[in-house]
């Protein structure tokens, strides 16, 4: 079983915070080098929180998160909130509050099967517009 296939309940708080450090250093087009200069550290101490040794990350953590550009609690939790000024007719407000309601795979499903409604009425609005080429035949 390769590190990959442990299922994430079972991964190490230090492996899980390694992974977002390297996912949000490939995100900002940074090698382990360029990353490390910004910080002031070694690149063999990224590669070693990368690999899920937290080592001292907790006293680079401010200016680690400033140079990937989030804020810390991003790479402590994984989670991101940002404010969105948006307004919601009613009936899209009730639908983001029920999905915010469904566990993940229960989202992952309602997704593709919005996904499916839409290029269906996409395709049938389609078909309306295009006649139908064997009956001009």
């Amino acid at each position: 079983m390769t590190k990959d296939a442990i299922p994430p309940a079972q991964l190490s708080p230090g492996l899980e915070l390694g992974r977002r450090i390297r996912l949000l250093r490939e995100m900002a087009g940074l090698s382990q080098r360029q990353l490390a200069e910004k910080v002031g550290i070694s690149r063999s101490a990224v590669a070693f929180w990368e690999t899920g040794r937290s080592g001292h990350v907790g006293k680079h953590l401010g200016s680690l998160a400033q140079v990937l550009g989030v804020e810390p609690e991003v790479l402590l939790t994984g989670m991101a909130y940002k404010a969105i000024q948006e307004t919601l007719t009613p009936d899209e407000n009730t639908m983001l509050m029920l999905y915010r309601q469904l566990d993940p795979l229960i989202k992952l499903q309602a997704q593709k099967w919005i996904e499916r409604r839409v290029r269906h009425t996409a395709d049938e609005a389609q078909s309306i517009k295009t006649p139908d080429q064997s009956k001009s035949a």
